[in-house]
């Protein structure tokens, strides 16, 4: 009886397939099977679980620094040093390790100097013959500290970017200790890869300092020593850890940096303290150093000589500092969402000053950590600093350098961005130098929301409209997202790593998910991997497992593919009865390009009254093409896919039907 039953299934659904023509395909789609094929994304990374968080085996190595140097603004020179302390937390021996030299970008015949292209790029040094000098490194093994005296004089090896430092003893795993000092020097270029560098302004110079120390390479589960060279495009990835570091320069600069400041007393007058102090409290800006006392001797604790400022920052992957003399500098506080305060400050040279400029950088740097904080998670640190000077954008843990002739939607724009990425990569930890789009895109995703809350929609975001991207979207030599940022050509790093990667997080979130799933489980990803080193299948499976949803092929076209969208209404019938009035109607809509989405219809019957449809990614599994049943005698007058413009579709001329 059973086996009768089955057969008489069998014969039904085949009779029905065969009668229904309109509802399927005759053939597999090959592509439309790709794309929904469980996606492998890698291998499950080791000390993860499947569902994207660390796991209970997870470790990471910890890098301390402790940097004392000197600025010598007369050779436009930095000379000091830097004691590396790291901590060895991997289950694995260290026979060596790998110190990355950034500045040696600046050295001639640098492998970032040979692959910058004739006619330049934004991420060199312009010329200038520059990169470490360094002195008689010692390295201190276990327990034996610094201060001690003696260490051992290792073998090393500069290569390009990199030097490896050959150990005299293995470094012990879980939890072995190893100090290693290296004396240092360079000289500062002009522009300096668009990252750091100094431009002379009407009252001096301004420093932008940063890849400024010799700095631990990160040694992972993944890769083992991370040693890509610093090309200028990709950017860092760094060790968390301690930070204290002094800078001595004369008596008449005004230093801010990453980090706390350790010695006010020494290096700020008496109502300079206060001043800051009544800043931090209130919610406008105020004036510690107005543009009406720029050079003034009384604005200096002492009136010759140098001051040396101190700073420490805690689980920080790095700092950064900026000086001049012509410094104008205001602040305000930024309530937090615990209720601490956060000194929200801007530094900037007479150029600069006035509201349609630089005087509303401590308004928009306070906006934007506010923002933030409240959206996605707490700024953990006590300053956030914006500086202008040569450096068009680029972002450090709890400083920003922005340019100093920028103002209004420019300024707001950039600044906000460059904060940003105090959550993407200085909080989330990703590997820049390898994934580009893992900061800059999930950070310009960030910064559309942003951009949208500040002063009720002031200034429009980057992201103005889906269809202003359509015209790259075509084009046949665009990397996918997935691909390392030195192989990216240096037209397409902007769509690359920054937009494309944004306008997928906002398709998922205002079409595919909705807001409150989307914005939970973007929360869930970054609270597991705070203070840590994600990768991106950490990133999709965080968001697959905390959302509930099965994304792998939005990752596999969107992510590793540069599958493009183009929804249509193919077809609208009426379905009448003898009487030929119509008693529902049949509307055929289709994914015609290689990345399936879900649909939403906005629908207008002939009495004016309109309705939406959703048809989820499931009605897709088989078919580009989806029919459905509106079960309303009106007669339907107007369907459009895309009501609301989510979606860039490459087509928009077949996303709507107009009736007779």
């Amino acid at each position: 009886m059973f086996k009768s039953l089955l057969n008489r299934i069998l014969l039904l659904a085949i009779l029905g397939i065969a009668a229904t023509p309109s509802f399927v395909q005759a053939q597999a789609d090959e592509a439309l099977h790709r794309l929904f094929l469980p996606l492998t994304m890698e291998e499950l990374p080791p000390h993860r679980t499947a569902s994207g968080a660390p796991s209970s085996t997870y470790w990471q190595n910890e890098t301390d620094y402790k940097i004392d140097v000197r600025l010598d603004t007369e050779r436009h020179r930095i000379e000091g040093e830097v004691i590396i302390t790291l901590t060895n937390n991997s289950p694995d021996e260290l026979h060596f390790v790998w110190v990355l030299l950034e500045q040696n970008l600046f050295k001639p015949g640098s492998r970032g100097s040979l692959a910058t292209p004739v006619d330049g790029s934004r991420f060199e040094g312009r010329g200038f013959e520059g990169g470490y000098e360094l002195g008689t490194i010692r390295v201190f093994m276990n327990d034996e500290t610094v201060e001690s005296g003696g260490g051992i004089v290792p073998e090393s090896h500069v290569r390009d970017t990199r030097m490896r430092v050959d150990l005299p003893e293995p470094l012990g795993a879980n939890g072995g200790i190893l100090r290693i000092q290296i004396p240092y020097a360079f000289d500062i270029p002009e522009y300096g890869a668009d990252r750091m560098g100094r431009i002379e302004l009407r009252d001096g110079w301004v420093y932008t300092i940063a890849q400024w120390y010799p700095n631990m390479a990160v040694y992972d589960m993944i890769s083992g020593w991370n040693t890509r060279p610093y090309l200028g495009a990709g950017e860092f990835y760094r060790n968390f850890g301690t930070i204290e570091y002094s800078v001595t320069l004369p008596w008449n600069f005004i230093l801010g940096g990453s980090g706390t400041l350790l010695n006010p007393e020494e290096v700020l007058t008496e109502t300079q303290q206060n001043r800051l102090e009544q800043a931090i409290k209130s919610d406008t800006t105020q004036f510690i150093i107005s543009p009406e006392e720029i050079g003034l001797p009384e604005n200096r604790p002492v009136q010759s000589g140098e001051l040396t400022w101190r700073y420490r920052m805690e689980q920080t992957r790095d700092v950064a500092w900026a000086a001049s003399k012509g410094f104008i500098w205001d602040a305000s506080g930024a309530e937090m969402p615990s209720g601490r305060r956060v000194a929200a400050m801007s530094l900037y040279p007479a150029e600069s000053a006035g509201p349609e400029m630089w005087g509303r950088s401590t308004e928009y740097t306070r906006a934007s950590i506010k923002h933030y904080s409240h959206m996605w998670m707490e700024y953990p640190w006590d300053t956030a600093i914006n500086v202008a000077g040569i450096v068009g954008g680029m972002e450090y843990p709890g400083v920003s350098f922005c340019g100093y002739n920028r103002g209004g939607a420019a300024l707001w724009g950039v600044t906000d961005h460059e904060f940003g990425h105090n959550w993407f990569p200085m909080i989330v930890g990703s590997n820049e130098r390898k994934w580009f789009w893992m900061d800059e895109g999930l950070n310009t995703f960030i910064g559309h929301l942003s951009t949208l809350a500040f002063n009720d929609g002031e200034y429009l975001p980057w992201i103005r409209n889906m269809q202003q991207f359509v015209p790259i979207m075509r084009r046949d030599d665009v990397e996918p997202i997935m691909t390392h940022p030195d192989k990216i050509r240096p037209q397409n790093l902007g769509y690359v790593a920054y937009f494309k990667p944004a306008i997928g997080l906002l398709m998922l979130r205002n079409h595919v998910l909705g807001e409150e799933v989307f914005d939970d489980a973007f929360r869930e990803y970054i609270r597991r991997w705070a203070f840590k080193h994600p990768g991106p299948a950490d990133f999709f499976r965080t968001m697959n497992d905390a959302t509930g949803e099965n994304l792998d092929w939005f990752w596999r076209g969107w992510f590793y593919e540069n599958y493009t969208i183009d929804q249509s209404v193919e077809r609208v019938e009426r379905l009448t009865d003898v009487s030929d009035s119509t008693v529902s109607t049949l509307v055929t809509v289709k994914n015609k390009g290689e990345m399936i989405m879900p649909v939403t219809l906005s629908i207008e019957f002939e009495d004016g009254e309109t309705m939406r449809k959703h048809l989820p990614i499931e009605v897709f599994f088989r078919n580009r093409e989806w029919t459905f049943e509106i079960r309303d005698s009106r007669q339907v007058v107007y369907v459009r896919t895309d009501p609301d413009h989510f979606l860039p579709d490459v087509n928009p001329g077949n996303n709507e039907w107009i009736g007779p």
